[in-house]
């Protein structure tokens, strides 16, 4: 086997049973390569170089001519293939981690939100919560958060605090319930961060439970709770 090699050129040709083969090395603006070999007729050896890169390998017979490969080389006899291998940037990276939350789960009597995807808790949040915190929501003003499960219906404009995403608390089951009993069954329930022009610490805000049945988190905790949740994800809450 022969190889020619010209310096200025990024082809280079081998003559492998009675085949002129030539190989073109395409490098990528992300510095990939990949080498695409074709079968090519005697009139195309002198073509014009498409890349001022000199390979510095060699061609390797044994590399390259398999079965399959052959079949590559029959079916791009008369044109040449390219393809561009990029990395993916940095905001493709950050979009791919977003919205991956399956479950929200609150555990009232530790405090505790877990964020789920699948059966895998990818973040856990410390969270303050009503006055009366112990016991399913029944009606206005009872300082509760409610129990069972509900949904994350969309996030409130307006809002006394931060950044407050609505649970759609009361379900017709609540809402029979308080019927039934001649209560109103309250609602407004949020998950939420701290309240507007609260000046003292966030640490020292979620040491104790402070709200009148909603779930709070810090600010901090509820920018990348919004980056990781999408409206509509289903939320689970138990004592």
């Amino acid at each position: 086997m022969q190889v020619a090699c010209a310096e200025t050129s990024p082809t280079f040709e081998a003559s492998i049973d009675g085949k002129t083969l030539i190989v073109e090395k395409i490098i990528s603006d992300a510095t990939a390569i990949e080498t695409i070999v074709f079968e090519s007729a005697p009139s195309l050896s002198n073509r014009a170089p498409t890349s001022s890169v000199t390979p510095t390998s060699i061609f390797n017979k044994n590399d390259v001519i398999e079965s399959d490969v052959r079949e590559h080389i029959a079916l791009g006899s008369q044109k040449t293939s390219h393809r561009i291998l990029t990395p993916p940037d940095a905001d493709s990276i950050k979009a791919s981690s977003r919205h991956v939350v399956t479950l929200v789960r609150v555990d009232k009597s530790k405090r505790r939100m877990y964020l789920l995807k699948g059966e895998e808790v990818i973040q856990e949040y410390r969270i303050a919560l009503g006055k009366q915190p112990k016991g399913h929501k029944r009606f206005e003003g009872d300082n509760r958060t409610p129990e069972g499960e509900y949904q994350l219906d969309y996030v409130m404009e307006e809002s006394n605090f931060y950044r407050s995403v609505h649970i759609n608390y009361p379900q017709p089951s609540d809402m029979q319930w308080a019927e039934q009993n001649g209560v109103d069954p309250g609602g407004n329930i949020k998950i939420h961060g701290i309240k507007n022009g609260e000046r003292r610490s966030p640490n020292f805000i979620q040491s104790f439970d402070w709200t009148d049945g909603c779930i709070a988190l810090t600010n901090q905790d509820m920018d990348e709770f919004l980056k990781l949740v999408k409206m509509g994800t289903p939320i689970h809450i138990e004592w």
